[in-house]
């Protein structure tokens, strides 16, 4: 879906420090759409889906100091909620 040169780049980070942090978030990004009903597993994936991974990654990398236990997961921004929208499946 999103590989972890692509999101680096799209951090705009140019070290190897957080490479298993940001590999990690990819994952989670993956898993969380998946577990909305986008199919991630397409090929080639619309850009769309591959945007809002990169914003949900970026968001997520960005607010990564501020979670605690007591504090619930950041949400997904907005706008990567719209580019997935019409990429869901919907289960009736």
């Amino acid at each position: 879906m999103l590989t972890l040169e692509d999101a680096k780049r799209h951090l705009r980070v140019d070290h190897d420090d957080d490479d298993a942090s940001i590999t990690a978030l990819i994952e989670a990004a993956e898993d969380h759409f998946r577990s909305i009903g986008v199919d991630v597993d397409a090929a080639p994936l619309p850009p769309a889906i591959v945007h809002a991974a990169r914003l949900a990654v970026a968001f997520w990398y960005e607010e990564r100091e501020g979670w605690s236990a007591e504090a619930p997961l950041p949400a997904m921004p907005r706008a990567a909620d719209r580019l997935l929208a019409p990429h869901r499946e919907i289960c009736l």
